[in-house]
């Protein structure tokens, strides 16, 4: 009798830590779902042709102000060059949600960027760090150029409001 009942008492025990493990889950899942209107990072790698980095630079620093202007849900937005490839930049974007990097990929400045730098370019891809929407991923793979999404496992965005 005492077998039976220590049986009975392991299964409810297991079927107790399955249940938590699966709650834990579901909030981590409901977590993540949250996350989608926070902050997330963008960077984009270009490589200009050989004797077009200074137009390629031109052209990233016209489209830069225009994008502090007409962006508040930018965060941060710089372009860097590759200190062992003089022809290599990279852009560092942090969009404050998927809402506005939506914004961003509609925005007629960043169009024409895109197209004024096709032909100076021999490579452009980008990646994305963090979690964004449904949405905000099917329009960034309907703009044709390649994304690469690294989807958050682990970490935390701190609350900067003061």
């Amino acid at each position: 009798m005492s077998r039976i009942v220590g049986t009975i008492v392991a299964m409810a025990f297991l079927a107790g830590c399955a249940q938590e493990v699966n709650e834990s889950k579901a909030a981590k899942d409901s977590a993540f779902e949250k996350q989608v209107g926070t902050p997330f990072v963008l960077i984009a790698r270009l490589h200009a042709l050989p004797e077009k980095a200074d137009a390629l630079i031109e052209l990233s620093t016209k489209v830069d102000k225009k994008i502090e202007q007409g962006e508040p849900g930018m965060l941060l937005h710089t372009f860097d060059q590759d200190p062992d490839d003089p022809l290599g930049f990279v852009w560092t974007e942090v969009y404050a949600s998927s809402e506005a990097f939506e914004y961003h990929l509609q925005n007629p400045d960043l169009i024409q960027y895109l197209e004024d730098t096709a032909p100076i370019t021999d490579s452009f891809t980008v990646e994305v760090y963090g979690t964004l929407s449904e949405s905000a991923w099917s329009a960034a793979q309907a703009t044709g150029v390649p994304f690469k999404h690294f989807k958050t496992q682990a970490g935390y965005i701190r609350d900067l409001t003061p």
